[in-house]
């Protein structure tokens, strides 16, 4: 199978490559100039495969799902989801575009289509992500007696498998697909989110409790690096996960009974921090270990999330944002304005608060576009991202 070639040296490329730059600018942050750093990763990627669950999700949960029950308790189909950009609900769980969109547009890809879309080129780029994403397989859940399907989308396993299947329709033949890949981004993740949601709101762990599957979820995400490289992946994008104790949600469920010292300085809660401070320093640890295993022939980036959402809560002003703990949109009021019975775009709660740029949190659990904008920043750039995805 013939490749198609990407770095046609026409004027409507070179047209495109100066609106790209400038894309990277405005995502980045930077100032007027543009690296040589930049133009290499410009010309590095010809697609971006991505990985992961509803923080990365382009639409595999409508796409893949006939279920009009479940969409419907799947609220990212209603309005006001996808009010800030696109105009309507674009299956993605924000007000507009997601982390993995910014950084298409910063490489001069298009969006990501989801890998379960009927009759979409996948040469430039697939999303296998999908809301309730799992780096553990179901199997494993279900021997714990958890039977709810959200969690049973597609794990970690089951997404490297649908893109397996891709490959011939992306690059042809294994030989070929090597080559192809070489030159493609991988974001994988970050996945454990909804790993540890399972335990602490479906069986009731403690975060303590749930700290003893860290290693399993930890380890099942580092052999999932080891398959894409096996398949021919080079650059690989591997993030932590959000800091659990800061989200809107965890604090209106568990911050009500908790005591004054069950917070920190900041106001998120202690405990489900640390939960999370274990899984990225165990990630970190496996990271590490594969970028010098692997030293020669990839490019393995570790994305701390944690870091930098944690200094967005910490000094939101900085960011832009004011009320760092208070969701954008929905009908739970009080401090965090949660409610698991009034989330954003359930019946009541269909109108955003005015300004959502001005926001951390969009609807308690997701990040808003703007705050998506300033992460894939720091991922193309640092120093959230090591090394950053234009270093």
């Amino acid at each position: 199978m013939k490749l198609p070639s990407f770095y046609l040296r026409s004027s409507m490329l070179v047209a495109s490559l100066v609106i790209q730059l400038l894309i990277t600018a405005v995502v980045s942050g930077g100032g007027g100039t543009t690296s040589s750093s930049t133009v290499a990763a410009l010309k590095r990627y010809n697609a971006m495969f991505t990985f992961g669950d509803s923080m990365e999700e382009t639409g595999n949960i409508c796409a893949a799902s006939s279920n009009k029950t479940e969409l419907d308790v799947l609220t990212c189909t209603h309005p006001p989801y996808g009010e800030t950009y696109f105009g309507r609900p674009s299956c993605r769980w924000c007000d507009g575009r997601v982390v993995i969109d910014f950084i298409a547009q910063a490489l001069g890809l298009p969006f990501v289509p989801p890998s379960k879309a009927k009759g979409k080129d996948f040469r430039r780029g697939a999303s296998m992500a999908i809301t309730g994403g799992t780096a553990m397989n179901f199997s494993f859940y279900r021997s714990l007696g958890i039977e709810d399907p959200v969690w049973n989308h597609g794990s970690l396993d089951t997404q490297i498998q649908w893109f397996k299947e891709l490959m011939p329709s992306i690059c042809g033949t294994e030989q070929s697909c090597k080559a192809y890949l070489r030159k493609s981004l991988f974001m994988f993740g970050g996945y454990g989110g909804n790993d540890y949601n399972v335990q602490l709101l479906e069986l009731d762990l403690t975060p303590l409790q749930a700290m003893n599957y860290t290693p399993k979820i930890v380890t099942a995400i580092a052999n999932g690096v080891e398959k894409l490289i096996a398949l021919g992946a080079v650059h690989v994008v591997v993030p932590g996960i959000f800091p659990t104790g800061c989200l809107p949600i965890f604090l209106s469920l568990f911050g009500v009974a908790a005591g004054e010292t069950d917070f920190d300085g900041t106001g998120c809660l202690k405990s489900y921090n640390r939960l999370t401070e274990y899984h990225n320093s165990l990630l970190r640890k496996q990271v590490a270990a594969l970028q010098q295993k692997h030293r020669n022939s990839t490019r393995i980036m570790y994305a701390d999330y944690y870091g930098l959402v944690y200094q967005m809560v910490q000094e939101p002003e900085k960011f832009g944002f004011s009320k760092p703990f208070e969701a954008c949109c929905g009908a739970g009021g009080g401090k965090y304005n949660f409610d698991v019975t009034a989330r954003c775009g359930m019946e009541g709660a269909t109108t955003a608060c005015h300004d959502p740029s001005t926001r951390l949190s969009w609807d308690g659990i997701h990040p808003t576009e703007e705050a998506s904008k300033v992460i894939a920043g720091a991922l193309l750039r640092g120093p959230y991202c090591t090394p950053p995805i234009l270093g």
